[in-house]
C-alpha cells in the first residue's frame, strides 16, 4: 500500500513469511512435510526476512498492509508458472495463511481499514495468542496439576517431592516451555494454531536463543531495500 487511507476485504488477508530463496519447486512428497501439500509449491535453501499482512493484488502478488514494500510473488496464489521461473535469489512469500475464518469469528467487519489491521497484527501477532487461547484451535494446554511425575520408574506420591516437581514444571511454563495435547473438537481450523505464533512477534529469550531473530516480526529487513512505512495521505 502506499497511504493508510486504504479499505480491504476482510476475506483477502493473508499472513506469510517473506523470504528470499534459491530455489522454487513443486512438492510431490507426503502431506506431512510442514504446512506444504502435495502438488503444492515450495522453497529449498530460504532465508526468512520477516512477516507480511497482505492482500493479493490484480496481478496476484503481494499488497503489505503495513508498509510500502514491493509486490512480491506468493506461492500457491500467484501463478505457478510465474513462481517457477523466477530467478536465483528472489523474494516470495511462503506459506500464506488466509485469516477470514479468524477474523470472522472475533467479529471484524467486511471492509476494514489500515486501523482495523494494526488492531489485528498486535492482537494476533504476540508471539503467544494462539498458545493463550490453544482451545479454539483444537489444543488444551498440559498444567502441572495434569502431569503424572515417575523416579526410578515409581510414581512420585510425597506431597513435598510432588509440589517441588510442580513448581518447576510451573517455572519452565513460565520460561517459554508449554506443552500442550490435542482436543478433539474447536471452533477454528488447527491451520491457526501452526501459523499466529510462527508469524508473530519473538520474546527476549527467542533473540537470544536465536541471534538472528528480531522481536518485531513484522520489521522490514534491511536486504529487502528501502521499505518504508506507510503515508498518512
Amino acid at each position: 500500500m502506499e497511504n493508510k487511507k486504504y479499505v480491504v476485504c476482510r476475506d483477502n488477508v493473508y499472513v506469510g513469511e517473506v523470504v528470499r530463496t534459491d530455489r522454487i519447486f513443486r512438492y510431490k512428497g507426503d502431506d506431512s512435510f510442514f504446512r506444504t501439500k502435495a502438488g503444492k509449491l515450495s522453497t529449498d535453501f530460504w532465508k526468512s526476512y520477516r512477516s507480511m499482512l497482505f492482500v493479493p493484488n490484480e496481478d496476484k502478488l503481494s499488497n503489505d498492509l503495513l508498509y510500502r514494500s514491493p509486490n512480491y510473488p506468493i506461492l500457491n496464489v500467484t501463478d505457478d508458472e510465474t513462481c517457477l521461473n523466477l530467478r536465483e535469489n528472489s523474494i516470495v512469500i511462503k506459506d500464506a495463511c488466509n485469516l477470514a475464518a479468524l477474523l470472522e469469528y472475533f467479529g471484524y467487519e467486511k471492509e476494514l481499514t489500515y486501523e482495523d489491521i494494526m488492531k489485528i497484527r498486535k492482537t494476533f501477532f504476540t508471539g503467544r495468542f494462539a498458545k493463550d487461547n490453544c482451545q479454539l484451535f483444537g489444543w488444551k494446554e498440559i498444567m502441572a496439576e495434569d502431569v503424572t511425575f515417575y523416579v526410578n520408574g515409581e510414581e512420585v506420591t510425597d506431597s513435598r517431592e510432588l509440589e517441588r516437581r510442580r513448581r518447576k514444571f510451573r517455572a519452565e511454563q513460565q520460561a517459554g516451555y508449554r506443552t500442550f495435547s490435542g482436543v478433539s473438537k474447536s471452533p477454528l481450523s488447527r491451520e491457526y494454531w501452526d501459523v499466529l505464533d510462527d508469524r508473530g512477534d519473538n520474546t527476549l529469550m527467542d533473540i537470544i536463543e536465536r541471534w538472528d531473530e528480531k522481536m518485531n516480526a513484522f520489521a522490514p529487513h534491511k536486504q529487502e531495500g528501502p521499505v518504508k512505512k506507510l503515508k498518512r495521505f
